[in-house]
């Protein structure tokens, strides 16, 4: 059992990343939950009491929390809450705490279990990194992409092809589409056109239908509430995936990979393995034998059936990074860097 002092201490530490991030409001709900939460509900108790690493490299507890409450108001309940949420300007610190420590005594009982979801954002700016990145590897290849993605949620990221970009001053994508990503940019754009994507599957230990309103609701509510584009930006990605439903398969990450990466590949087309930000919450052994089955897999690629490995994630100096393995004949490069949400981008391939 973690101790109080550890919970409280993953709150403070992710109130300074919603800061950073851009959501003042909710920067200041974890940080005054963090100080003022206590085990008069049975809500407090299961957070102050939790069981595993409650910070944002495990069970992201303070984000659980928030998500919950942001669901109340989204269902019209918690109206005191609701009334200090967007598109309320943002109250004082002690006024917004009063009423989320009052909704988490009124509502104690529907808190407890939706709690109990690790928090999934799907957070599709991040196809603003992807999808370049698949163009480096269509650029390189000349071959249309089998992509693969781990850590899928609910896939909106599988439908990158599907959505516009504006990078360094270079369109592409999908022009027609309702969501258009324009990242701050920072060096050449992005070389080669659009990838064709000739198929895409998913895997996630707990996949999220778009279709069904419940986990629709869910995952909308971790989208932090002052943050009027993501929260659109999501909504519009999710009527893409509703009308192009997405094969997400529930299973172990290692598992999946080895099952789609040790199948006889297809001539032509080069399989793309990628994730964002979602590697850091594999278990150790899921990493290792991932790492395996790729370096297996890659040994095995010829010019006709390549295999690439794309991933978004954290660096030892704690920014995200885009790196790309490409087999045959390429090791690891590191073509972008850039933030969780990807507001900011710097290409280097």
């Amino acid at each position: 059992m973690n101790n109080e002092k550890e919970v409280r201490e993953a709150f403070a530490s992710q109130a300074k990343w919603c800061d950073i991030l851009g959501s003042p409001l909710t920067a200041s709900l974890v940080d005054g939950l963090g100080r003022k939460l206590d085990r008069h509900t049975k809500t407090g108790q299961i957070v102050l009491d939790w069981q595993g690493p409650p910070d944002a490299l495990g069970d992201s507890v303070p984000l659980r929390l928030a998500g919950a409450l942001h669901a109340l108001v989204r269902r019209g309940q918690a109206t005191d809450l609701a009334s200090v949420y967007p598109p309320n300007a943002l109250p004082s610190a002690g006024i917004l705490i009063d009423a989320a420590l009052a909704a988490i005594q009124d509502f104690d009982d529907e808190l407890v279990p939706w709690i109990q979801f690790a928090p999934q954002t799907n957070e599709v700016a991040r196809s603003g990194a992807l999808y370049p990145g698949m163009m480096q590897i269509a650029a390189q290849t000349g071959l249309p992409l089998a992509i693969h993605e781990v850590g899928a949620s609910a896939g909106l990221n599988m439908n990158m092809d599907r959505y516009a970009y504006l990078l360094g001053g270079h369109s592409t994508g999908d022009p027609e589409s309702a969501v258009t990503l324009t990242p701050n940019w920072h060096g050449p754009a992005p070389s080669g056109s659009r990838p064709v994507v000739r198929s895409r599957r998913g895997c996630d230990r707990n996949p999220i239908d778009v279709s069904d309103d419940t986990q629709f609701e869910r995952l909308i509510s971790f989208v932090w509430p002052d943050q009027d584009d993501r929260l659109a930006r999501i909504t519009s990605a999710c009527e893409i995936a509703q009308r192009h439903p997405l094969e997400i398969d529930r299973m172990d990450a290692a598992d999946w990979v080895d099952k789609v990466f040790t199948a006889q590949p297809t001539e032509g087309v080069v399989r793309v393995l990628y994730h964002s930000i979602a590697f850091q919450y594999f278990p150790d052994d899921t990493k290792r034998r991932i790492h395996e089955c790729m370096n297996i897999a890659g040994d095995q690629a010829t010019a006709d059936t390549p295999v690439a490995w794309l991933a978004y994630e954290l660096q030892e100096s704690g920014r995200p990074a885009l790196t790309l393995r490409l087999w045959p004949g390429h090791g690891e490069q590191v073509i972008a860097e850039g933030d969780a949400h990807c507001r900011d981008i710097k290409w280097m391939a």
